[in-house]
């Protein structure tokens, strides 16, 4: 009398197995750099609002000026008026040279978080295009 078995061989198990692992090593890279991608992306967009703050203060001053930002400021603490609150959980955000020709804002992960090592930099110029750095 033949007995109806069901299930899986380990055969089969064994060839699931291996497709998992080949799909898990090519989403888990893409996965990685889409995260990265997205931090960069976050310190842009602070860095953007860094640019109209400059450009307003130069409309305002004639000059470009340095900055540190830094969470929940003081009133008056800080020269130029921009929100980066969301940012600022991530990045340390600074312009760390101005001048009337132009300006350098710089966006360092900070240390423990997800952002740690990174770097984006921006040199705005008043007569080029600007230049960006990003690690």
């Amino acid at each position: 009398m033949r007995r109806n078995s069901s299930g899986f061989t380990l055969m089969e198990l064994m060839v699931v197995i291996v497709i998992v692992a080949i799909l898990a090593a090519v989403a888990v890279p893409l996965y990685v750099n889409y995260v990265k991608d997205a931090q960069r992306t976050e310190a842009k967009g602070a860095i953007g609002a860094v640019i109209t703050a400059e450009q307003t203060f130069f409309q305002v001053n004639g000059k470009y000026t340095i900055d540190t930002f830094v969470p929940n400021p003081t009133p008056g603490a800080q020269a130029l008026n921009c929100d980066l609150t969301d940012a600022l959980n991530n990045w340390s955000i600074s312009v760390s040279q101005a001048d009337a020709s132009g300006f350098t804002v710089v966006a360092n992960g900070k240390a423990g978080g997800p952002t740690d090592g990174r770097m984006v930099q921006l040199v705005y110029s008043r007569t080029n295009q600007p230049q960006w750095t990003e690690n």
